[in-house]
């Protein structure tokens, strides 16, 4: 049996909830694609000696890492002093390399971890701030996965030009258009969608996920699809929806826990139809 999926009375905050589902259900089928992808970027910018802090490999000073307040004491290098490492080095430079902008996040990866770890060189593309704890893919959020496909050049090559036509940073690029809608939702001034704008929403969201180069074709984006679909139409069965709203639930909460924080009004929004949500939950 299909649920109804208006939460609320109100249509445009009800629409607005919908498009929360449906940015975890783009991130749930975009992860097992990055999984794949960033193993292969791993083995392009090569292994390091699996020795070297993080620290040892930036000169000092860096902006933004070093920010020297005492004399002679560094923030970011504290005891660690920085030294050559050929081996490490060559892998730093083709990640820098590798990243649209010249920019890795230097803060959020561990050096130590890059000979075995692809995640830790999947972080040197994820925003600067609030991800150094983020252990995975799957612990990333929607803004996290589509930011290191936007910001590694190695996802230019994965997706066809219906997603990267006119490249980064053009606000008219598909994938830009894509972080903007996590964005536009996250920090609402007052969580409503207009159906228009959540048809625009859906849409976007299903090119990126139905791109012909590798993403059609992925078991994980199909379903993907295939929910935001019924989302949007209201066919997904209770149980769907139930474990749909656990995962959003999952998402916030895991979100206030690393720092990222919602608008004002969406968190008084969430918090107060939370009831409503459980009891659907329950029914899941």
């Amino acid at each position: 049996m299909a649920a109804n999926t208006h939460l609320i009375g109100d249509k445009e905050t009800n629409n607005w909830f919908k498009a929360c589902i449906g940015l975890n259900v783009t991130k749930e089928g975009l992860t097992n694609f990055l999984c794949a992808e960033l193993q292969k970027v791993h083995t392009f910018v090569g292994r390091s000696c699996g020795n070297c802090p993080i620290e040892n490999l930036i000169q000092c000073p860096t902006n933004p890492y070093c920010n020297k307040r005492k004399r002679n004491y560094c923030p970011f290098h504290k005891s660690q002093k920085p030294q050559p490492c050929p081996i490490c080095d060559n892998v730093k430079h083709n990640i820098i390399l590798h990243h649209r902008y010249g920019g890795p996040s230097w803060r959020n990866t561990r050096a130590e971890k890059w000979a075995l770890n692809y995640w830790e060189i999947g972080k040197c593309y994820l925003p600067p701030d609030g991800y150094s704890s983020i252990s995975s893919v799957q612990e990333s959020d929607f803004n996290g996965l589509i930011s290191i496909m936007l910001n590694c050049l190695h996802f230019q090559t994965c997706l066809s030009h219906l997603c990267v036509s006119p490249p980064p940073p053009d606000k008219q690029c598909p994938l830009e258009k894509v972080r903007q809608i996590g964005r536009d939702v996250r920090h609402t001034s007052d969580c409503k969608v207009t159906d228009a704008d959540l048809q625009d929403y859906f849409k976007t969201l299903s090119t990126l996920l139905a791109d012909p180069h590798c993403l059609q074709h992925d078991p994980s984006a199909i379903i993907a699809c295939t929910r935001l679909s019924d989302l949007q139409n209201d066919r997904l069965p209770f149980e769907e929806l139930g474990k749909l709203l656990k995962e959003v639930n999952q998402t916030l909460e895991e979100a206030k826990k690393t720092g990222k924080r919602f608008s004002e009004m969406a968190e008084r929004t969430l918090s107060k139809h939370r009831r409503n949500w459980m009891l659907l939950i329950s029914w899941g």
